[in-house]
Order: structure tokens, then sequence, then C-alpha cells
């Protein structure tokens, strides 16, 4: 350990496997990354694809090849991380501050940072703005309105800002040709396609998401509101799409003389508690722990008593003592019971409303919008009459409401009721807490049931083709499964499994049929005969009502075939990967589990050195996606063609699907997602 280190940042970083460390190492001593490297001790995690990196793991910075694909843009949703960094030599961020804080790379955030030359050609607005969704920081309803907006600033910022191209009046074709000649010419030369363009967001305190976009050129000076509609052509075209962008957005502004546009977007909710900025910060520097942070018995409760008067303090404290209540804090006023909230994290507060410096209507707001507190209850007490009064500290954050004068025994009641509400919720959170971790472990377990990329990528390559597969749970645990089986040097089997619903059951039985799976030492017999045996064994083990659908298939590389058999599993997909043309094949016949002497036909099919096979589960075909539709037969055949005829044979075909369906379904599906695809390629084999 080099000396120092022991007082160093750890951070685990996700590398490209194409990039050198040395040209990691010096983007990070520059400054670019980090403000201060030395203080910072980094740990390299390293893959060929998105796939390659462990999802249950968590990854301060992600750096993405020099020229980053659609492939890799595809991490911004499938890694867990919040700041993305293509590689790209040259490339110089400015003025702009280091891209990461001192500290943790903050939540509820996301920043990527790419040169204008490989931006120039990705969807970043669209894959930026899945990102969010998948993050929770906007919502579905609201993904198109801030895609638009997002796309609208982001042409502008790469294409006026770093490219500095004139597009202004009427463009002929000649001049449209000219245009284009010389938007290439700039994305070849560092002066221009070298530049950073540098895309963030986060959430503001007052629950508002602020998406700022940085350029390095030459800036563009926004027109007076009240002029807008009076924008000509002669302005950029940008200065013509700012009014479209102003009605997308809570507010648009412009710094570092106009070279970062900022989208303004007001949260789906209005009832944001405002506070004092002041007292949030000291609250928030408080990481919610108190001198012991569990509550097993109320009587040992920790109560703050907030009130001006004295002689109140000191009546409320005799009646709580007598009933046995002794671990008792006091504030004098609003502020000293924010001091005394940070400090000993109190179970019940007992707060006056009417008080100097800060009324009991700030302190509730206070306490309510920060995390750490948000669940202690409030008695409030108050001698106001008008109801006004009284419904607005309900409003502000109460949880009950008291009035003086008080009476003894109904204080104590209340005191009662909230402490042992508290306690069993408290009882609940830490069963949820173990139950997740319990979850969390036989998620990790489910998960490796599946083959590792390194794995099946190394298995294509003995088989002379190019695998690539995608998996995602609809909740902690599935019912989703698909693997690899080598039979001999030219033979490899595939299957792909998916057990009725999904979560604990589901999950259960999938171990079931893994261990049948690998403990059968019969699967080089053609497949209808291989699911025959294990619908048997499916059949004595699953309870009635459970069933499984079930594609088991081999590839043939003597004989160019591939030759399987179904158990009511969704259509596989055969196709050419020169010309992108493909077919359905037939995915009819009994699921597992249901009849025990069910028969499978074997069915043939060609599969030479042009051919592609693609595997699914259900969820790609039955998500409703953004436009209310399912994604149909046709519409599946088209993305694939699309897919191959500009990516060719070199690209990862289910992530490029996979990548394209999770920009238009939901962040939160209803089912588990497989896709699996098997292509020829012109790879080393044993064959």
């Amino acid at each position: 350990m080099a000396v120092g280190s022991e007082s160093r940042t750890n951070h685990s970083v996700a590398l490209a496997q194409s990039l050198t460390r040395d040209s990691v190492a010096r983007m990070l001593a520059n400054g670019i990354i980090w403000e201060q490297p030395d203080q910072i001790a980094v740990k390299y995690v390293t893959g060929q694809t998105p796939e390659d990196f462990p999802q249950n793991k968590r990854y301060s910075v992600c750096f993405l090849p020099a020229q980053v694909n659609r492939d890799w843009l595809g991490s911004l949703i499938r890694l867990n991380c919040e700041i993305f960094i293509a590689c790209s030599p040259g490339m110089d961020l400015g003025d702009l501050p280091p891209l990461v804080s001192p500290k943790n790379a903050p939540k509820n955030a996301l920043t990527v940072c790419l040169s204008t030359r490989c931006a120039y050609h990705l969807p970043i607005a669209r894959k930026f703005v899945t990102a969010l969704r998948h993050r929770g920081l906007i919502s579905e309803k609201s993904a198109p309105t801030v895609e638009m907006a997002v796309q609208e600033s982001f042409a502008n910022s790469l294409l006026h800002g770093n490219l500095e191209l004139n597009t202004r009046g009427h463009l002929s074709m000649d001049s449209f040709t000219e245009l284009g000649e010389e938007t290439q010419r700039r994305l070849a030369s560092n002066q221009h396609g070298a530049r950073a363009m540098v895309l963030t967001a986060r959430r503001r305190k007052n629950g508002h998401l602020l998406i700022s976009i940085h350029d390095q050129g030459n800036g563009f000076t926004p027109p007076n509101k009240k002029e807008i509609k009076d924008v000509s052509a002669h302005e950029t075209t940008f200065g013509r799409g700012l009014p479209l962008v102003r009605s997308l957005c809570h507010s648009v502004n412009f710094s570092r003389g106009g070279r970062t546009i900022e989208l303004e977007f007001s949260h789906d909710q209005t009832d944001i508690l405002p506070a004092d900025p002041t007292f949030l910060t000291n609250l928030e520097e408080h990481d919610g722990h108190g001198q012991d942070g569990e509550l097993r018995n109320p009587k040992n409760a920790t109560i703050l008593i907030a009130d001006d008067t004295m002689l109140s303090r000191e009546i409320i404290a005799s009646y709580l003592r007598a009933d046995g209540y002794t671990n008792l804090v006091f504030a004098k006023d609003g502020e000293d019971a924010l001091a005394q909230i940070k400090e000993h994290s109190p179970d019940l507060i007992i707060l006056d409303i009417i008080m100097p410096k800060l009324d009991g209507y700030g302190v509730c707001k206070a306490v309510r919008a920060n995390p750490a507190y948000a669940e202690i209850p409030i008695i409030a007490q108050t001698a106001l009459e008008e109801n006004e009064g009284r419904t607005r500290i309900f409003t502000d954050g109460a949880t009950d409401l008291i009035l003086k004068p008080l009476n003894k025994a109904e204080l104590i009641a209340r005191i009662k009721i909230h402490l042992e509400n508290r306690l069993l919720v408290k009882q609940l959170q830490a069963y949820q807490e173990r139950t997740q971790s319990e979850l969390e472990l036989a998620r990790d377990m489910q998960e490796n049931l599946n083959p590792a990329p390194e794995h099946y990528r190394g298995t294509g390559i003995d088989y002379g083709m190019r695998i690539s597969a995608t998996f995602q749970m609809s909740s902690e645990l599935g019912g989703d499964m698909w693997g690899l089986v080598p039979i001999n040097s030219y033979q490899l089997g595939v299957y792909i499994v998916d057990f009725a619903g999904h979560g604990l059951g589901a999950a259960l039985n999938t171990f079931r049929l893994h261990s049948l799976i690998w403990s059968e030492q019969v699967r080089d017999r053609d497949p209808g005969e291989y699911l025959e045996i294990l619908n048997r064994h499916l059949k004595g083990l699953l309870p009635v009502g459970q069933y499984a659908t079930m594609l088991y298939g081999i590839i043939d590389r003597h004989e160019n075939t591939f030759t399987y058999a179904s158990a009511a599993c969704t259509s596989p997909v055969l196709g050419n990967s020169a010309t992108g043309e493909a077919r359905y094949l037939d995915g009819t016949g009994l699921p597992l589990g249901v009849i025990r002497d069910a028969r499978y036909e074997n069915r043939k099919v060609p599969f030479d050195r042009n051919s592609f096979l693609l595997l699914y589960s259900d969820a790609l075909i039955e998500t409703t996606l953004d436009d209310g539709q399912f994604l149909s037969e046709e519409k599946l055949l088209t993305m694939l063609r699309e897919t191959i005829l500009e990516g060719g044979k070199e690209v990862d075909l289910a992530a490029q699907i996979a990548d394209q369906f999770m920009d238009r379904a939901p962040a939160q599906l209803s089912d588990d997602f497989t896709i699996v695809s098997l292509q020829s390629a012109a790879v080393p084999s044993a064959t």
C-alpha cells in the first residue's frame, strides 16, 4: 500500500476493456475527473461490453471507449453508476469543474461526458432520458416532454456550439451539401471534434429536475423573453426553437456566456414543503442515527419537548416522568429544537406551535424535508382557537395535535399510541431490511443460473458464433432462465425457460428445473425426447397450476442446422445476418408440468454461416410501450432488420434489441425479461 493511501477515498471504476490504463491514468491526473486525484484510490473493473459488469455492484465512474457505440451507450441503463465518461484523447473540460465531487458521486444524479465526435452519431437524448426513467428521476408520463427539450437543446449545443456551424437562413441543395461536408471536416478535426459535451441531471431540494448541457463553443445569447416571438431566420435554429423549449420546461437559463443551457422541470408532485435552507443543511450533515439507533421499549424512547416557556416544559416533563418516561430532551425555541433533533435523533417530538426565532410550522417543514427524520411522530400543542392555524400544522407535517391546557391522561395516551406505532414501524423496517438482504442473496444465486458474459462469449467463439444476452428480473426474484449446453466439438445446445409468474415461487421452480437440466446426462438426445424427460420429472415436482414454457435446441455446425423442440415457448426468430431478413419459427407445444406423458415434436431448420437466432421471453412482446401498444411481430422483425443492416455481423444483437425495447418500455417491468441471440460469425472456432 502506498504511503498515505489509508486516507484516500476508494472508488470502483468500470473500465471498457479496449481502453489502456495509461490513457485513463492521464485523464485521472489532469483534474478532469477529480479535483484532487492524489487523494483518490481507484479499483478498476474491466469488461468487454456493459453486460460484463455485475449489476449489483456500484461504480463511481464508468469510462467508455473513445468511440462510444450504441452498445456502450446502453450502459447508462444497465450499469449502477451515475457518471459516464468517454476516454477521448485530447478532451479538455476547460472552465468546467471536475465531473466528480470530492466525495462519492451523488445519488439522484446522472452525468454523461462525450466528445463531439462520438456524440454526433448517437441518440443521446433518448438514451439519457431512458436512464432518468430507470433511475426514478422522471415519470413515464413526463419522459416525452423531457426528451424533446433535451434533444433540441443538445443539438444546438453540439452543432452551433462545439461545431460552430452556421445554419442561418434558407439552405439550397448545394449549400446543404456543403454544410454536410463541412460538418464531417470539423468532426474529424481536434479543434472541433475533440471538444467535450457534458450532459448532467440532478434532483434539486425543491423536487425539480435540473438538466444542464455544457459545450465549449462560442455560446448562444438568448433574446429577451419579450422578443422570443420575433426571433428572425437570421438567428440560429435554436433561436427559433427556444420558444418550444421554454414551453416544455419550468424555466430555461443560460450561463458560461451561453455555453451552458439549464432546463428545469417541475416535479410531478406539488406538495413540496419548503424549509429554511440553513436548517436543512444542518440536518443533512447528520446521518440520522441517534445514540441508540433502535427502539425496543416505548418507555426507553427519547422524547424532545420543545416549548419557549420553562413552566410548560416542566409540567410536560413531570407528566412523562410520572408515567415512566425518563429519557427527555428539551428545546427552548425552534432553532434549538432543530439542534436537539440533530444531536439526539428523538423517537417523538412534543412541539409548541408559537415559539420565537422559528415557529412550530418551520420546525415541522424542516424535519419532514429530511429523510432521516421524516418518520418521527410530532405532537403539536397549541392554544390557537382558529381552525386555519390548527389545520396548517398538519399540512406542514405534524402527526397529531393536542390543545392547551394539556390534559395529562390525554397526553400520555397519545404518546403511548405514537411510540407503539413507531416501534412497530421500526420492527417492520428491520424485518424488511433482513428480508431484502436475503432476497438479494437469492437474486444473486438466481442470476448465476444464467451464463456469465465471459462464459457465453467464449463458448460462442468455440462454435463460430457471436452470442449476446440480456436478463432483467421484474421483481426481487424471477422465473426466467437460459443456458448453453456444449454437447461435443460441433454441437451446441441452447435453452430458454419462462415459469408462470414471478417472485419467490417462480424462482424456486427455476432452481428445481436447473438442477434437473444439469443432473440429466441425456442432453445429447434429440430435443423432443429431452423435453419429454424433463416434463415427467417436473410433473411430479410442481404444485398443481404451475408450469413452465421452454425451448431446447441444438445447433449443429457440421450439418449447418438448428434442431429444436418447444413447450409453448415464444416463437423463436431465425434470420440472415447479411440481409437482415428474418422469420418466426413454430413455438407451439404443451407447457412443461401440465400433462405427464406429453410429446414434443422435433423441428429442423437451416443454420449456416449467415444465420442468426433470437430467443426471448414474452415480456418483449407483451409489455405496453410508450405508444400504448405491444411490440408486434412485424415491428420486431423490422427492428431486427434495421439493427442488422446498421451494425452488421459485429453487432451484439440481443443487447441492441434490449436497449431499443428499454427506451420505450416502463422503467418497472411487470414480467421478467430475457433475450438471447446467437449469430454465425467469422471467429476462430473448433469446427
